[in-house]
């Protein structure tokens, strides 16, 4: 019954309401105690004002008290009291239960002189029985009798529960009926607000079935409470995530596929000809043994990047943590690469601004700027101008409380030939690679930029790049700074 959300919150909803309620009634009735004894008092005495006239009367026809209370039984019946007839002094002269006649009944009211002038008194008689409320109203003597004939007192009894019971019914029918209007107003309240509750989450588990049998295209726009809205758009970047991952592995299936097949098919092709003696003088046994080496040794590398990224990607290969100074890291490279620059008629330049030094591993950094000015060098034409450039930065955090962050900044700006805009924001994904144009034996395997993003980050970095078509290309690195790097600028 209560498998679903839906009718989990409904019936939680209902039993809440019902335990309020409940609470609600015992409280009230607390509240109304005080209210309902005061108001016991006062039907007493609105009962006991005719009572009194009645046997005042049947008292002046000259009734005896047995006459008298005979003719009270009824009435005490149907209001629910018992009526005595009591002296002065507490002698009970006659019952209508007929069981206090001749005892004696301590009425503290009737002791003091003051209270024997007003015209009724009212207390409570704690009994054998219980403890009873009471209101006695005398009548003095008769007109005709003697001064010093007795003072009779008319009282009227009634236990609290009794009386308690009479007030309650009455408001009871009322509280009921109010109950239970309320209590059909807020099923209906907490229906809306579980539908409003379960509804989303429903479409949540719909789209999550969904994409469990492979549907990844469903985006759920929810517009439910904050937390239902949360999780929706949690569920809308999941799906996003892995509609990108399985795209990307089905693009890495097909770029491995591919990049792998052509050196393959030389490798296939000239190994066929050497062995069905094709290449018969020495200079073609040279060439294809050549081609096969070339190729083999592509296929070499490309595995050795497929794997150093699915590593590093992993976090399988441990970064060392030592003190890099930039200036002595960047000099090095451009070293490596100033042969290239000097062939290709590219100005190779640096510029520091102080001597920054960040944390981390000295190979993997040298990995990620050789291969950014590898990169420009292919893009940069002839007379053109690369520039490595390092300084010290402080990064605001914008969080109040948090310190200031010292950051290095390494950029590698060229005056190449630029990237497009569609090619831009998938530069790092690997296999990808913009420049078709190119000749494929002058492109690579399109993983050296996704390397060097896995390296940087796994550093604590972050890497980006801005390009403008035909006037050149600038990648910006962020790593931490640390030991004393000169002078810093605010950022």
């Amino acid at each position: 019954m209560f498998a679903s959300l839906r009718s989990r919150l409904i019936g939680s909803y209902i039993l809440i309401i019902v335990i309020s309620l409940a609470v609600a009634g015992i409280v009230l009735m607390l509240l109304l105690t005080p209210q309902v004894i005061r108001l016991t008092y006062l039907r007493l005495v609105d009962k006991s004002l005719p009572t009194a006239l009645h046997v005042r009367s049947l008292r002046t026809r000259g009734l005896t008290t047995e006459e008298i209370i005979a003719t009270l039984e009824e009435q005490a019946i149907t209001q629910g009291t018992r009526i005595l007839i009591v002296t002065r002094d507490g002698m009970v002269l006659a019952d209508t239960d007929g069981r206090w006649v001749g005892q004696q009944v301590d009425l503290p009211a009737q002791r003091n002189e003051l209270e024997r002038q007003r015209l009724y008194t009212q207390g409570r008689l704690l009994t054998r029985e219980g403890l009873l409320f009471y209101v006695a109203m005398s009548i003095g003597p008769l007109r005709g009798e003697r001064e010093e004939a007795p003072t009779w007192y008319i009282v009227l009894l009634t236990p609290p529960s009794r009386a308690i019971a009479s007030i309650v019914g009455d408001i009871t029918v009322g509280f009921i009926l109010t109950g239970v209007v309320a209590l059909l107003v807020s099923i209906g309240v907490a229906f809306l607000i579980a539908r409003s509750v379960a509804k989303p989450l429903q479409r949540i588990t719909a789209a999550t079935d969904e994409m469990a049998q492979g549907e990844y295209q469903g985006q759920l726009n929810i517009t439910s409470p904050k937390e239902v809205r949360r999780l929706a758009s949690s569920f809308n970047v999941m799906a996003q995530e892995v509609r990108t991952s399985r795209q990307a592995q089905r693009d890495l299936v097909a770029n491995v596929s591919h990049d792998l097949k052509t050196p393959l098919t030389s490798i296939q092709g000239f190994s066929q000809a050497l062995l069905d003696g094709t290449t018969g003088d020495q200079e073609s046994r040279h060439r294809a043994a050549q081609i096969i080496h070339e190729e083999a040794d592509r296929m070499a590398r490309l595995v050795d990047d497929l794997l150093d990224l699915a590593r590093i990607e992993a976090g399988q290969v441990a970064m060392a943590q030592e003190p890099v100074p930039l200036a002595d890291l960047l000099q090095e490279c451009m070293e490596k690469m100033a042969l290239r620059a000097e062939q290709g008629k590219v100005a190779l330049e640096l510029e520091m601004d102080g001597s920054p030094i960040t944390t981390g591993d000295r190979d993997r950094l040298a990995q990620v700027f050789t291969n950014l000015v590898d990169n420009a060098l292919k893009h940069t034409p002839p007379k053109g101008r690369i520039v490595l450039a390092a300084k010290s930065l402080v990064e605001e955090t914008g969080k109040r409380g948090q310190e200031p962050r010292k950051v290095v900044e390494i950029t590698v700006a060229d005056t190449g030939t630029g990237i497009p805009p569609e090619d831009l924001s998938r530069i790092f994904e690997r296999f990808y690679r913009g420049d078709k144009s190119r000749p494929k034996e002058g492109r690579g395997a399109g993983l050296g930029l996704a390397i060097a993003r896995e390296i940087i980050q796994a550093h604590g970095g972050q890497i980006k790049a801005e390009s403008v078509l035909g006037l050149g290309t600038k990648f910006t690195i962020m790593l931490s700074q640390s030991g004393d790097s000169g002078s810093s600028h605010h950022i």
